[in-house]
């Protein structure tokens, strides 16, 4: 009887550690309205306690260039809706058509369409200023904007704030223009914002609602 009991005990063991090692294997996920998201491991994740830990995520998924974790802060299609991301996508009358053709629904963004047109959207001068927010403050003032940069023509900077009532994180690009006429004075027109717009989900995470642009 006592081999038998050494066999059981250690399928017992054998199963005890499968199961472990399963869990260990799984993927961490957010519980966002609409279901559970699988979001892949990164690197550089920080737990998700608040919505500031999601915006450093975000922050860090937007710096690599993950695009497969990019596509977890979206609900595919993405409706219009008077918004700009497709001014912010410029596309070609040949992409136009393309569109046309590919989709039922060409007005409605989907997620092959964030694939294509990321950087276009999320440009260099959003990753440039999104990296200089400070997450921590921004989270406990709902406020906080980056040092302006500038450049031969024009100046901008990254303004976060963060509404309450609404529960969405906004994102405005702000741009000035840096031009002078010929009496050596400031240029006003070509003033612009692109302002990028978040739902805050259960108070933890980040979930892409539209962008506008306003000049």
């Amino acid at each position: 009887m006592k081999p038998i009991h050494l066999i059981l005990a250690f399928i017992l063991l054998s199963a005890c550690n499968n199961s472990q090692k399963k869990a260990k294997e799984q993927p961490t996920s957010r519980t966002a309205a609409k279901g559970t998201i699988l979001i892949p491991q990164a690197k550089n994740d920080v737990e998700v306690k608040d919505w500031s830990d999601d915006f450093k995520n975000f922050r860090e998924t937007i710096y690599s260039k993950d695009l497969k974790k990019l596509k977890t802060y979206f609900d595919f299609p993405v409706a219009d809706d008077g918004a700009s991301i497709w001014s912010l996508c410029n596309l070609t009358e040949a992409e136009i058509k393309e569109r046309k053709n590919k989709f039922e629904n060409p007005d409605l963004f989907y997620e092959q369409d964030l694939e294509q047109y990321y950087s276009r959207i999320f440009n260099a001068d959003f990753v440039k200023t999104l990296l200089k927010i400070n997450a921590d403050q921004l989270y406990q003032t709902g406020y906080n904007e980056t040092p302006e940069v500038t450049t031969n023509e024009t100046k901008y900077q990254l303004i976060a704030e963060y509404n309450k009532t609404s529960k969405v994180l906004s994102l405005n690009l702000a741009y000035t223009n840096n031009a002078k006429d010929e009496e050596g004075n400031a240029v006003s027109e070509g003033e612009y914002n692109i302002i990028y717009s978040f739902a805050v989900i259960d108070g933890k995470y980040l979930k892409f609602k539209r962008i506008d642009i306003a000049s």
